[in-house]
């Protein structure tokens, strides 16, 4: 009775070990997970912004500036860190960086969530597997969104940067005869974002000519490139 006993025990031990163990790994704040949206007071990223809209009756109208975000301040509410994200834009030397707005930022052991506007979206969920899915609206009363991961620890380049660490966010990504979609992120471990692109285009359908050549009627393209921050 003894030895059953005892071995009992040890296998209740065991099981509680390989469960505590089980836990740490998704809770635990070291994890390279939460290395590709980094959060410290004074970091700045500078975007190279390329903007083009497209109407039925205009030529297409191109847009070029640079986006800065800069972590100017932080606080505590509630026992939640919050990081204030100054963003400015500059359109020309002349004018130089104005403005723009400034949100605020929070991550956790679950999410990185981001207020813009006054409205909170869901920048990225963890763990960061291929099978991660989430709401990117899931706190605010927009549609309900759905965000996954397309590719986790990847190299990808751009322009004159090659980042050996990388995860890409794949939300819409649907072309067809009438329209395309499309939404993507690419974040890099200790960097944070260095591409963004978000597609919304309508194709014309307005004659028999037109229809299922791809002939872009109205809509828009946005890209976002770095091309400068303190982490690189």
């Amino acid at each position: 009775m003894l030895k059953k006993n005892t071995l009992y025990k040890t296998l209740v031990f065991l099981t509680l070990l390989a469960v505590g163990a089980g836990c740490n790994d998704t809770l635990d704040p070291d994890r390279n997970d939460y290395d590709y949206f980094p959060l410290q007071t004074g970091d700045y990223w500078i975007y190279q912004v390329t903007q083009e809209n497209y109407t039925a009756t205009n030529p297409v109208a191109k847009n070029v500036y640079q986006l800065q975000q800069k972590i100017s301040n932080s606080y505590t509410q509630n026992g939640q860190l919050y990081y204030v994200i100054e963003e400015s834009v500059k359109r020309s030397e002349v004018t130089g960086w104005q403005l723009r707005a400034i949100r605020t930022v929070y991550k956790n052991l679950k999410e990185v969530v981001s207020v813009e506007y006054n409205v909170p979206v869901v920048k990225l969920a963890f763990p960061i597997t291929t099978t991660t899915s989430w709401n990117i609206n899931a706190y605010n009363a927009s549609p309900d969104t759905v965000l996954r991961y397309e590719d986790t620890n990847k190299a990808y380049t751009l322009n004159k940067f090659n980042f050996d660490h990388t995860i890409s966010v794949l939300g819409a990504n649907d072309s067809t005869l009438v329209n395309q979609d499309r939404y993507r992120r690419v974040y890099a471990q200790n960097i944070g974002l260095v591409y963004s692109e978000n597609v919304a285009l309508d194709y014309c359908q307005s004659t028999p000519d037109c229809i299922g050549k791809a002939i872009i009627e109205s809509g828009t393209k946005s890209k976002w490139e770095l091309i400068e921050s303190n982490r690189l």
